[in-house]
């Protein structure tokens, strides 16, 4: 898995969205003109040199001491959020927590309005149904086409006023910065694909992560017992939440040459989907692999992916997920999970529960 993930010289990911949405005619393609242009702007379906100039870009947002410096906010985010969530007698950790939390820290890294958390969510939902679905259909491809209009006007007005009025937020740093020594700066079409890229990553890995991480502990009630006796656990506790149930659960890309995988032949242009899930249960590698064991000494995970296009999040999401899990257990001394139970997204790529109603009572 690792060897594929990063063998960029026999994997490309450029041609992902041509190949998903092969079986759209001409005509179909010729009404998603925002929704193509959007994708084909993201870092994560871009080769070399274009995605080492755009992920060159981010990066020094996601320094170690960058994401240190985040640490105090995220704490008071997820006070504020449990306050408001724990006074109801029953909420709903999707809608009132988990969501909630990398949406805020989203919008305070970007720099963009906190009022507009659930216009992000309900874009970043509506390209998901796109980007993470098995075969695209005609009704999730004119979904997506809406969502990205919508969010590119949306987008093409804050660029404006960041110019304007210039706030510390990522956005307004790049749409600010002086072009390169060559005169390359990014248009407004690329900063827009950027920006919409950024809200999927940021809510569906973590707010996934977190929602498994407690069904987790519900399912596995001897594991929650063993890491409310010793905290000192909590980041092995994400990194197996991350093993047993990556809300991720595949990357895909296209072959650039012919090649053969463990005696099967690919062709070159071939669609070629990396399991996620499956790698993180690999009994050659872990020990007992479907069980949770937040004690094991062997859950490194490929959750993140691997190679140049590892998440560059990846240590954001994880400081969230660790601040998340502590509070909710001082705040919480049992997990009670309330009916409905958690449904799933009937996606191939996204693994988290849509709703998870927990009691706030303390028993």
């Amino acid at each position: 898995m690792e060897n594929g993930l990063n063998s960029d010289d026999v994997f490309n990911q450029s041609e992902r969205m041509t190949k998903a949405s092969s079986h759209l005619t001409q005509e179909q393609l010729s009404t998603l003109p925002h929704i193509l242009t959007n994708l084909s702007n993201w870092i994560v379906f871009k080769d070399p040199p274009a995605h080492t100039r755009l992920r060159r870009l981010i990066s020094k947002s996601f320094t170690p001491r960058s994401i240190a410096a985040f640490e105090p906010k995220i704490e008071k985010i997820v006070s504020d959020l449990l306050d408001a969530a724990m006074s109801k007698e029953v909420f709903n950790l999707v809608d009132d927590f988990s969501f909630q939390l990398p949406a805020i820290v989203i919008c305070e890294l970007l720099g963009i309005p906190l009022e507009k958390q659930w216009d992000l969510k309900r874009w970043s939902d509506g390209v998901a149904g796109f980007t993470a679905s098995a075969r695209i259909t005609t009704e999730q491809a004119q979904h997506a086409e809406e969502v990205a209009r919508e969010a590119e006007e949306y987008l093409m007005d804050l660029f404006a006023e960041l110019r304007a009025n210039p706030n510390e937020g990522l956005l307004s740093k790049i749409l600010n910065a002086p072009k390169d020594e060559s005169g390359d700066g990014l248009t407004d079409k690329e900063i827009v694909g950027l920006t919409i890229q950024l809200f999927f990553a940021g809510f569906e890995t973590t707010e996934g992560l977190i929602g498994n991480m407690v069904l987790a502990m519900v399912d596995n009630p001897e594991q929650q017992a063993l890491l409310r006796s010793n905290y000192e656990l909590i980041p092995a506790a994400v990194e197996e939440t991350l093993r047993f149930d990556s809300s991720i659960q595949k990357q895909s890309r296209v072959a650039s040459v012919d090649l053969e995988i463990l005696g099967q032949s690919v062709k070159k242009g071939d669609y070629v989907h990396f399991m996620i899930g499956a790698a993180n249960r690999d009994p050659r590698k872990f020990t007992n692999p479907d069980a949770f064991d937040i004690s094991r000494s062997d859950a490194a995970n490929v959750s993140f992916g691997h190679g140049i296009h590892f998440c560059i999040g990846a240590p954001l999401a994880r400081l969230e997920a660790k601040i998340a899990l502590r509070q909710l257990m001082e705040r919480l001394p049992s997990f009670v999970l309330h009916e409905p139970k958690p449904t799933f997204p009937e996606l191939l790529a996204v693994r988290k529960p849509l709703h998870l109603w927990l009691s706030s009572r303390r028993i």
